[in-house]
């Protein structure tokens, strides 16, 4: 008789590995591949609201954390949104997968954080660069998708031009009917003082922004710190460098910009 599987939250997957096959595939921009991994009929993935799990691909035993972007009404499935970067073993790896074959996920333990319904909070601001929108977009599928959640959110959301921003259609929609609820920002640029893009303005459903996500535009556009606003990060490495600091340290890094502008740790979730 096998060992029962360990959980460490509501999410169907174990904190061992469980391989899962692959049922489909499709492109979603120049560079980035929708994934759907199956699950048992009628089941759902149950992933706590911004939390990650673990792929591993069978023929490499190559490792990367994975965010889904299926919300958990989704059931016999759930989806992962993937970039594919040049020298990137994983992401090539399964963009050359065929369906049917096999792709191992577990969840893992020390990534249980803040989560939903986020006690003690009533304002929100996520901020985002690339793939880092998978947590921000399982955050707002419970902040927007409540019954009787009225809080406030800011999406502020870094990309390298529009053309790379993820979910953007998505977006678009929960920030058109949210009457006022949601703020969507959005920053594109390789440099910091890159010049607005051709035809790159300001819509009914976001804010446009040149550069990259920096002071200024926390200052001008983030909830400013209190003991009830909530500010998640996500993104590449120098990112939270620059923000708060490294992803697996809770306190915020001296003289980071979070902290400079009086954040405190207890205010900040680092995903």
């Amino acid at each position: 008789m096998s060992e029962p599987l360990d959980h460490c939250s509501s999410c169907y997957l174990p904190t061992s590995w469980l391989a899962l096959p692959l049922l489909a595939k499709k492109e979603y921009n120049y560079d980035s591949t929708l994934y759907s991994f199956g699950l048992p009929e009628g089941q759902s993935l149950n992933l706590p609201a911004a939390r990650r799990t673990v792929a591993r691909t069978t023929l490499t035993a190559q490792t990367r954390s994975a965010r889904t972007v299926s919300d958990n009404s989704v059931l016999g499935k759930f989806d992962l949104l993937i970039k594919r970067y040049d020298g990137g073993a994983v992401s090539q790896y399964l963009h050359a997968l065929p369906i049917g074959a096999e792709v191992s996920f577990k969840h893992i333990k020390f990534n249980i954080k803040a989560q939903y319904p986020f006690a003690g909070k009533t304002t929100f601001t996520l901020i985002a660069a690339g793939t880092g929108i998978a947590p921000m977009y399982q955050a707002l599928w419970k902040l927007m998708g409540t019954e009787g959640d009225n809080r406030k959110v800011t999406l502020i959301y870094g990309n390298k031009s529009p053309e790379d921003i993820l979910l953007k259609e998505e977006l678009d929609g929960w920030a058109s009917r949210s009457a006022g609820r949601l703020k969507i920002v959005h920053v594109v640029g390789n440099q910091p003082d890159d010049p607005a893009p051709p035809g790159w303005a300001d819509t009914p459903t976001y804010t446009a922004e040149t550069g990259w996500v920096d002071e200024a535009k926390l200052k001008k556009h983030a909830f400013p710190p209190a003991e009830d606003t909530l500010v998640f990060v996500c993104g590449l490495p120098g990112m939270y460098a620059a923000l708060c600091g490294p992803r697996n340290e809770k306190e915020l890094k001296d003289g980071s910009t979070l902290q400079k502008l009086g954040y405190t740790a207890d205010m900040v979730a680092k995903m």
